[in-house]
């Protein structure tokens, strides 16, 4: 398992959408913008699903995510790639309709995907 730096924990809450990335099970590849996407700790990411459609079925069927963000003061760009787990009811599947409900009280999460992050780049470079 892997651990965020800091730069990147910075780089993430800075970053609003974010870019997140699937493929399918045959290797299609699919790339969305999500408002709802964030650091729990240094090791775990989680990603609300409010609209999914080809995203969800890439992920039940391939539970691998990457995520792209940009922090707009250094002008860096990460990518951390992780596996996932889904979670539709109970504690942590709660914590992220609370999360939502925050700004958009009308918006219920289908699911919390949590991401195990494996792997971080900076460009071509491996950071974790």
């Amino acid at each position: 398992m892997a651990k965020l730096p800091t730069e990147v924990l910075t780089a993430i809450e800075k970053t609003n959408p974010t870019c997140i990335a699937t493929s399918s099970a045959d290797g299609v590849p699919n790339i969305v913008y999500v408002t709802y996407v964030k650091a729990l700790d240094d090791q775990t990411m989680v990603v609300a699903d409010n609209k999914f459609q080809k995203t969800r079925k890439n992920l039940e069927d391939n539970p691998r995510l990457s995520v792209v963000v940009l922090d707009p003061d250094t002008r860096k760009s990460y990518q951390i790639k992780g596996k996932v787990d889904c979670a539709l009811d109970g504690a942590r599947y709660q914590e992220v309709v609370d999360w939502v409900h925050v700004k958009h009280p009308q918006m219920t999460p289908k699911a919390a995907f949590y991401m195990t992050v494996e792997e971080v780049y900076s460009g071509a470079d491996r950071l974790a």
